[in-house]
């Protein structure tokens, strides 16, 4: 195994400084097949939130195919809602696309705010899972949907991605143990589904 470089992924959980840039860019460019795959199992809505939203490129897909969503970011980086905000500067600027600095389980947004919520490649470094299930499920309106696509699969990883989740201190479940997750943050008609050749993970459910 080689080792992995953390020094480039040392502040994965809360991106910063010219490493934590160079990361969300990447990520930019490399979960499009991921964001897509997992936009595969939800409808999506007039109103859109993306939960640890990292640079902003999974809203900006969404802005182009669905050109009448009113976008919302957030993530728990100034580099991340910086950055996201600067890449979609004429969405923001249109009033389609906001970006805020917040994360779970405390999101500025009212009870039933929005009709669909999306995380990719982030709950793994909430800090309490449940919980922030919950609080996204409080802001979704009645029927809106919520998804989460993972890379880290609980008991499927290789050697890299274990020592990557043993250093960043990860807490990455299992495809049982997210639907347990999901059940019980009150999500209902709960999908979870394994892509068995790149092993990724998808949760889908509705408020």
């Amino acid at each position: 195994m080689t080792e992995p470089d953390f020094s480039k992924i040392e502040t994965a959980g809360c991106p910063a400084g010219d490493a934590g840039r160079d990361m969300i860019l990447r990520m930019n460019r490399e979960h499009g097949p991921l964001r897509a795959w997992g936009f595969a199992h939800i409808p999506v809505g007039r109103s859109v939130l993306d939960v640890g939203c990292g640079a902003g490129a999974a809203l900006r897909e969404l802005a182009e195919q669905y050109p009448e969503a009113a976008l919302t970011g957030c993530d728990i980086s100034p580099l991340a809602i910086e950055t996201a905000t600067a890449l979609n500067e004429d969405l923001v600027k249109s009033g389609r696309m906001r970006f805020l600095r917040c994360g779970v389980p405390d999101l500025p947004f009212g009870d039933g705010a929005f009709d669909t919520a999306f995380s990719v490649e982030s709950l793994y470094f909430w800090p309490d899972q449940v919980a922030g299930l919950r609080e996204i499920r409080r802001v979704l309106a009645p029927g809106g949907w919520f998804m989460t696509a993972l890379e880290m699969v609980g008991g499927m990883m290789n050697a890299r991605q274990r020592a990557i989740v043993e250093h960043l201190k990860m807490v990455c479940p299992t495809r049982g143990e997210l639907r347990g997750l999901m059940l019980e943050a009150g999500f209902a008609d709960v999908t979870v589904e394994l892509e068995p050749e790149r092993r990724w993970l998808c949760a889908a459910g509705r408020k």
